[in-house]
């Protein structure tokens, strides 16, 4: 009788194989992190963008100025839009109507690292009954691990544009 010997794989192959798919495994995840980290601002910055159109058209249904601004709850304004929004009549501001329901709400799980901050001190942007925006531009700036990625632009006029940044900014 003839005795068979089975063949298999050392101890020390077998980890030179998981040694080899670890190394390849990280140089796949950079790409794949900063494929993510772009997705994840665009789909802040185009549902800011839809957020701010929808303002103006109920704006401009209702005939009465809509304002947006930022929330963390979707209760109260903030000043990070990268949290969420909120749309509310302008008479919100008011003293006299505290308790009035939002038009929209929004909260977002957004990444830790993502924010959005308006420019020129200015958190909130009111779109008259017109549809113009109140005041003078808005610019709102999306940033993410600190450095500048896209923005979304509201003119005087209410037109509202976003566009991702070529540049590499620092916010």
């Amino acid at each position: 009788m003839q005795t068979s010997r089975l063949r298999g794989h050392t101890l020390t192959e077998i980890m030179v194989v998981v040694a080899i798919l670890a190394v390849l495994a990280g140089l796949a995840f950079a790409p794949a992190s900063a494929m993510l980290d772009r997705l994840r601002t665009d789909q802040l910055r185009l549902q800011l963008h839809g957020a701010l159109n929808l303002a103006r058209s109920t704006a401009l249904d209702r005939r009465q100025a809509v304002v947006a601004c930022p929330s963390d709850d979707g209760r109260t304004c903030g000043d990070n839009w990268g949290r969420g929004w909120l749309l509310l009549p302008e008479r919100w501001r008011r003293a006299e109507a505290p308790a009035l329901e939002p038009i929209a709400a929004r909260v977002l799980d957004s990444h830790h690292s993502l924010s959005a901050f308006a420019s020129h001190g200015r958190p909130q942007v009111v779109f008259r009954a017109n549809g113009r925006s109140a005041g003078s531009n808005t610019r709102i700036v999306i940033c993410q691990h600190g450095q500048m990625r896209a923005e979304v632009v509201v003119s005087n006029t209410g037109r509202v544009r976003s566009l991702r940044s070529t540049a590499q900014a620092p916010c």
